[in-house]
C-alpha cells in the first residue's frame, strides 16, 4: 500500500488529467481512469519514494493521457439494479457495495460494477437495497419500536447538533460495548467512509458534510476482524443497514456467498445511529453553488441548514444559499423518511431551542444514552413533523410527476405494510387476518366488496378464513389500505410471523364442540397477533378431536377433548357404543368398556347415555406441537393439558424455545427445528421453561 505522501502526488495528477479532459463532467470517464491507475499503483511498495516524474512513468503505463481523454467510457454490464441507478431513484446510500461478497460493487457518489457479475446483479445487492424495498413491517416488528422525544445540552460538548452523537460514541468505545464506529470524514468537505477505533479520532467527525458518502468503511471494519460496530448515517443510510441485519427474514436465504465460498465479512452492528436529513448533494453540485459565488471550499469550516437557506461559514464570511438553487441528488426526491424511523437513536436540531440537540429513541440500545447525558422530556415533535411532512409532500409530488412522464417507480415503499404482497402479472394483493372463527360483520364484507370493486380488484377468501383483495394496481396501494383502516379487521399475517389464528365453531355454536374456541383463539390472537417469528408459526383450535381446521398439521393445534370413565349405573345398553365412530367401546355384560388406545376424547358417549353412566376421566385439551403442512407433511406430538392457564404458558414456552433454536429464517419451521435438535428435548425443554414462568 502506498504511503500518504504518495496518495497525495497520484491523486494530484489524477485531478489535472480530469480537469484537461473533455469528460470532466462525465462520471463513467473518472470512474474507469481511477479504476485503472489505482489498481495499478497500489501494488507499489510502501517505501517506494515517488517524484512528479516517476509518477509520470507510472500512468503512462496504465493510460495514454491523451488517449484516454478522447475517449467516451460506456458500462454495459447488465444489472438488476441498472433500473434503479439509471431511473435516478437509487438513494446513493452505499448499501449494495458493502454487501458484494466478490467485491465488484464501487462506489462514487453513485453504485457501478467495476466487472460482470454473473449473477448480472440478481442477489443481495438488489436485496439490501433500500429502494427496492424497505422491509420496514418486518423490520419494525423485530426491534420492537418506542419513539421518546427528548432534548439536551451540555457546554462541554463540541460539534454540529451538540456533539451527542460523536460524545456518545466515545462512551461505546470506552465501556467496550463496540470495537470501533463507522463514521462520515471528508476530504476538503468530500464525504468519506472512516472506521474510528479510538475516542480520540472521533474529534475530526463531528462537522455535518450534507454530500453522498458510502458505507464502505463498515466492510472494512469486518476485513479488520473488529467483530462489534456502530454506525451513523442518514435515513437511507439506516434503512441499507437494516435490510442487511434482518435479510435472512427478509429475502428468506442466507447471506449471498461469493466465488471463494464465503459471505462478505461484515462485523455485527451493534448500534445504528441516524441523523435528521432533508436532502443531501452531490459534491459537484455544492462546489458549483460555492464557485458561483467565489467561496473556495478550502475556507469553509462549516455548513449548515436554516430554513430556506443553506448556510456556509468562513473564519471570515457567513453566506446564506436559497437551498432551492442547489439541486439535492435525484433519489432525495423519493425519499419519506425525515429523522431515519429505524435507527435506535436518532439526532438532530429540529425540534429543540437553538443550541440544544434533539434525540429521538426508539431502542433499548436507543435509551443507553441516559446512562451518559441527562436529557430533558418535551422536544417540539410538531417541528419535527413539519419537516416529515415536507419530504411526504415532495415524495408525493415526486411519484405524481414520474407516473405523469411514464418513469419507472420501484414502489419501495409498499413493503412497509403487513399483508402487502407482489402477486402474478405485476399485481399486488392485500391479505387480512382472520377474524377468530371466520365471523365477520355483515357491513364489513359489504365494505370490503364495495372497495374491491373501487378498485377494479378480486375478492377471496383463503383456506385460514381471511379475507383477501388481489389484482390491485400497486399505486392504488396505499390509498386503499387508507380507506380500509375504517374498517374492523387489520391486514397482516404474511411473512415469518404468527399467521392467522383459525378456529372452527367450537361449543357455542357446534353441538360437537367441547371448548370455546373463539375466546380462547381471541386470547391468543390479542397476545401473539403478528408476533415475529423465525418462520410462518400457524395456531389453529378445534372444538372437539374431530381436526376440522387441521390442527394436528399446525405449530400448535388445539383441541378440546372429554374422556369418559363407565359408572356403576350402566346396564350395558350399548348405546354408546352405537354413537362411538372409532369403535373404542366394548359391551361385555351389564357395562361398557373404553379401550383408551382407540378413544379420541369427543364425548358423544358422555352425552348419548341415557341411563347416567359416564362420568369425565379426563377434561381439557388435546395438543398437537410441531405439525405442518405444505411439501412435507407432519403430524405434530400430542401432549395433553388439562386447564387453561396451562394451555397458554405451554404456548408460550413452545413459541420461545422455536425461536431460541431456530435457523434459517424463512426456511427452518417448528417441526425441522424439532427433528434437528429432537423433539424430546425440545419438548422437556418447554416443560421447564413452562414451569419456570
Amino acid at each position: 500500500m502506498l504511503n500518504e505522501d504518495n496518495e497525495k502526488l497520484i491523486n494530484k495528477k489524477i485531478n489535472k488529467i480530469i480537469e484537461n479532459s473533455d469528460d470532466s463532467d462525465n462520471e463513467s470517464f473518472i470512474t474507469e481512469l481511477k479504476l485503472r491507475i489505482w489498481s495499478y499503483v497500489n501494488k507499489i511498495s510502501n517505501n517506494t519514494k515517488l517524484d512528479d516524474d516517476s509518477i509520470n512513468n507510472l500512468i503512462s503505463n496504465v493510460v495514454d493521457e491523451k488517449d484516454f481523454s478522447d475517449k467516451k467510457i460506456d458500462f454495459n454490464y447488465n444489472w438488476a439494479l441498472n433500473q434503479i441507478v439509471d431511473s435516478k431513484l437509487c438513494a446513493k446510500c452505499g448499501t449494495c457495495s458493502v454487501v458484494c461478497p466478490n467485491s465488484i460493487i464501487a462506489f462514487d457518489e453513485s453504485p457501478y460494477l467495476k466487472e460482470e457479475c454473473l449473477r448480472k446483479g440478481n442477489g443481495m445487492c438488489q436485496e439490501v437495497c433500500p429502494r427496492m424495498s424497505t422491509g420496514q413491517y418486518e423490520i419494525r416488528s423485530r426491534l420492537n419500536l418506542d419513539e421518546k422525544y427528548y432534548f439536551g445540552k451540555s457546554e462541554h460538548i463540541k460539534g454540529q447538533s451538540g456533539g451527542y452523537v460523536t460524545n456518545f460514541l466515545k462512551f461505546l468505545i470506552k465501556d467496550k460495548k463496540i470495537d470501533g464506529v463507522v463514521v462520515v470524514g471528508d476530504d476538503n468537505w468530500k464525504p468519506v467512509s472512516l472506521i474510528i477505533t479510538d475516542e480520540e479520532g472521533l474529534n475530526d467527525t463531528t462537522k455535518s458534510k450534507y454530500s453522498i458518502s458510502s458505507l464502505q468503511a463498515v466492510r472494512t471494519a469486518g476485513e479488520m476482524g473488529l467483530e462489534k460496530i456502530a454506525v451513523v448515517g442518514l435515513p437511507c443510510q439506516v434503512a441499507g443497514l437494516r435490510n442487511i441485519q434482518y435479510h435472512p427474514y427478509l429475502s428468506k436465504h442466507d447471506y449471498e456467498r461469493g466465488r471463494n465460498g464465503k459471505p462478505a465479512n461484515l462485523p455485527k452492528i451493534e448500534y445504528v445511529i441516524g441523523l435528521f436529513c432533508t436532502e443531501k448533494f452531490e459534491h459537484k453540485e455544492l462546489l458549483r453553488a460555492l464557485n458561483e459565488r467565489n467561496i473556495n471550499i478550502k475556507d469553509v469550516i462549516k455548513f449548515d441548514v436554516k430554513g430556506p437557506n443553506f448556510i456556509v461559514k468562513t473564519d471570515k464570511n457567513e453566506f446564506k444559499i436559497k437551498l432551492s438553487e442547489i439541486k439535492p441528488s435525484s433519489g432525495c426526491m423519493m425519499c419519506k423518511d425525515f429523522d431515519a424511523e429505524l435507527a435506535d437513536i436518532s439526532f438532530g436540531d429540529k425540534g429543540s431551542p437553538e443550541g440544544y440537540t434533539t434525540v429521538i429513541t426508539r431502542t433499548k440500545k436507543g435509551e443507553e444514552i441516559h446512562n451518559y447525558f441527562k436529557l430533558e422530556e418535551g422536544a417540539e415533535v410538531k417541528d419535527i413533523n413539519f419537516l416529515r411532512n415536507f419530504k411526504l409532500k415532495r415524495f408525493n409530488k415526486e411519484v405524481q410527476r414520474r407516473e405523469d412522464n411514464n418513469e419507472f417507480n420501484s414502489f419501495y415503499y409498499l413493503w412497509k405494510y403487513p399483508g402487502v404482497g407482489c402477486g402474478q402479472k405485476g399485481l399486488a394483493y392485500i391479505r387480512f387476518r382472520a377474524n377468530i372463527g371466520g365471523y365477520y360483520n355483515p357491513d364489513t364484507v359489504l365494505k370490503l366488496a364495495e372497495l374491491t370493486k373501487k378498485y377494479n380488484a378480486i375478492f377471496k377468501i383463503t383456506t385460514r378464513e381471511e379475507f383477501e383483495i388481489e389484482g390491485i394496481i400497486f399505486k392504488d396501494v396505499e390509498p386503499l389500505i387508507e380507506e380500509l383502516k375504517e374498517l374492523d379487521i387489520v391486514n397482516g399475517s404474511e411473512g415469518p410471523n404468527v399467521r392467522s389464528i383459525i378456529a372452527c365453531p367450537g361449543k357455542e355454536r357446534c353441538l360437537l364442540g367441547l371448548i370455546d374456541t373463539i375466546k380462547i383463539g381471541q386470547k391468543i390472537e390479542d397476545i401473539y397477533k403478528e408476533k415475529p417469528a423465525n418462520y410462518k408459526f400457524k395456531i389453529a383450535v378445534s372444538g372437539c378431536p374431530n381436526k376440522c381446521v387441521r390442527t394436528d398439521l399446525t405449530e400448535f393445534g388445539i383441541n378440546g377433548v372429554k374422556f369418559p370413565v363407565t359408572n356403576d349405573k350402566c346396564n350395558g345398553c350399548g348405546r354408546c357404543a352405537d354413537v362411538c365412530k372409532v369403535d373404542a367401546i366394548e359391551v361385555r355384560g351389564d357395562t361398557a368398556i373404553t379401550n383408551y388406545n382407540l378413544c379420541y376424547g369427543c364425548g358423544k358417549c358422555i352425552h348419548a347415555c341415557p341411563n347416567d353412566s359416564k362420568n369425565i376421566k379426563f377434561k381439557g385439551y388435546s395438543v398437537y406441537i410441531g405439525g405442518k403442512s405444505g411439501r412435507k407433511s407432519v403430524i405434530g406430538n400430542k401432549i395433553f393439558i388439562k386447564d387453561e392457564d396451562e394451555l397458554l404458558k405451554t404456548l408460550n414456552a413452545v413459541f420461545y424455545m422455536y425461536n431460541k433454536y431456530a435457523e434459517k429464517p424463512q426456511k427452518e419451521r417448528l417441526a425441522d427445528t424439532m427433528k434437528r435438535i429432537g423433539e424430546i428435548k425440545f419438548l422437556n425443554e418447554v416443560e421447564n421453561y413452562k414451569n419456570s414462568l
